[in-house]
């Protein structure tokens, strides 16, 4: 890159050669916004400054009057100036190794789902697994789920907590199994020393009281599979006989409820329904914490790629950008009005802290590094979502053995060829691996769509962050501080 120059030209200055940092500018409601890519810094700036950023970015090397130039300095954009950021992306991001010992580098699983069925009691219009068969139906044996808890703790390494989600088909069609490992984890995560989690996905239609107590009692976060209003929910998801299953899971979900208050629900958003009409379901069910996702194109048992019927497409991305927005005007209402409840914070709160925080996401998620899935028969995936799949088997928990650099690890998102030029890679981190896959046939390179409603939704929350006061932004901090106190509890 050529040295920038300076030459005076009829009593006024001028700077040849300028090169900015790599940047974002968009407007939001009639404001402009700036986004520095890689320190992840945004402000909203003047319409005035926007069109100056915009000219000096496509002089091309030619001439940038100085007063431009001294604007540009003035936010850091100016290449070279204050800039320490490495000349390469880093093969293994950040934090996500850990050291077990002096130059030796580890790369731990922490996070596993425990396929305890590959049976499901509902067929549910959009199921990636196969009707909860996953290529492979059964319950998971005792021999199999105690070796998977082993597998776990030994494969941790030096990681001071771990979690184990139990999952399906419906998990519950193995409640008695649950009732094993739980005791069984405990005692092996004592003697490792680390802190241990529970988790669980289902579909909620076996909460029995028996179910309910044990969920409380050995604190089994759980995640309710709901899909809204009667009339989505039994559409969607209806029982293995063709009748809905509203009624049985609502009213499971109030008895739940009456022991742990704050439940969080996750919806399928499906062919022609209304995100917005979703959620209000959701919330009028009592959930306090509601996500919603379109529903991929299924990769078992499927021709090939690209969307299913009635998935992803231009008129439901639409409805999601439209939901979206909606979410994000109504977090920045209750953090101006200070009603965020610490326990059931909104979703989008989490993203949120994503952007107040600056730092770097380099990856979608921990597919093949930080989390791996267990089959019934004790096949381990990268993640519950390719459980079936042959060509995504990693090995199973009598011969594998994790800790390695692996093709997971060095997927940073700098080095996906449709992701390094984003401006947005390092708030989404190149999305998720199965969806990638599912419409695009390859892990690493993201669905068009899914893109554009993933940069509008970052969009809205930096227009959010730069829209707080003071006052606001050490309220959300405080409330983000509060939740990660209560992940640290013993």
């Amino acid at each position: 890159m050529f040295a920038p120059y300076e030459i005076e030209y009829e009593g006024r200055r001028y700077f040849g050669n300028v090169s900015l940092r790599e940047f974002h500018i968009f407007d939001y409601d009639g404001n402009a916004y700036l986004v520095d890519v890689e320190s992840l810094t945004a402000r909203p700036v003047s319409p005035r400054l926007a069109v100056m950023i915009g000219h000096a970015a496509s002089a091309c090397g030619g001439l940038v009057p100085a007063s431009v130039v001294e604007a540009l300095r003035g936010l850091k954009l100016i290449e070279g100036l204050d800039d320490d950021r490495p000349e390469t992306p880093p093969e293994v991001a950040p934090g996500s190794e850990a050291k077990a010992a002096p130059g030796k580098a580890e790369f731990p699983i922490a996070n596993m789902a425990l396929f305890l069925a590959q049976e499901c009691n509902m067929r549910c219009v959009y199921c990636y697994g196969d009707g909860g068969g996953y290529a492979g139906e059964g319950l998971m044996s005792e021999e199999t789920a105690l070796r998977a808890v082993d597998w776990l703790m030994e494969n941790s390494g030096s990681a001071p907590k771990v979690n184990i989600g139990f999952f399906g088909g419906e998990p519950l069609l193995n409640f008695t199994l649950m009732r094993k490992i739980v005791p069984y984890a405990r005692q092996k995560a004592q003697e490792k020393g680390k802190k241990l989690t529970f988790g669980m996905t289902t579909n909620g239609s076996l909460l029995s009281d028996e179910v309910i107590t044990f969920i409380k009692d050995a604190e089994v976060q759980s995640l309710i599979s709901f899909d809204g209003p009667p009339e989505v929910q039994n559409r969607q998801r209806p029982f293995k006989d063709g009748s809905g299953s509203y009624d049985r899971v609502h009213a499971n979900v109030q008895k739940l409820r009456e022991a742990v208050p704050h439940l969080s629900a996750r919806a399928t958003v499906y062919g022609d329904a209304d995100p917005c009409m979703i959620k209000e379901g959701m919330a009028r069910a009592g959930f306090a914490t509601c996500y919603l996702a379109l529903a991929s194109p299924v990769l078992l048992n499927a021709p090939g790629t690209g969307p299913a019927p009635d998935g992803q497409s231009e008129t439901m991305t639409q409805r999601m950008l439209a939901y979206n927005r909606k979410e994000i005007d109504e977090l920045l209402a209750a953090i101006r009005e200070k009603s965020i409840v610490k326990d059931s914070p909104p979703a989008m709160l989490s993203l949120m802290a994503e952007i107040i925080s600056g730092q770097k996401r380099y990856y979608g998620c921990g597919v093949g590094k930080g989390m791996a899935a267990v089959s019934v028969t004790g096949d381990i995936y990268p993640c519950h979502r390719f459980a079936g799949l042959a060509d995504m088997r990693l090995g199973n928990v009598a011969d594998y053995r994790a800790g390695k650099l692996n093709d997971y690890h060095r997927a940073v998102v700098d080095h996906l060829p449709e992701c390094r030029g984003c401006w947005a890679r390092y708030y989404c981190g190149g999305g998720c691996s199965y969806h990638n896959k599912a419409t695009t046939g390859d892990m690493h390179r993201p669905d068009v769509l899914a893109c554009r409603e993933k940069k509008a939704m970052f969009e809205g929350l930096i227009h959010v962050y730069c829209n707080l006061s003071e006052a606001d932004r050490e309220y959300v901090k405080e409330i983000l501080k509060d939740l990660r106190q209560e992940d640290r509890r013993p």
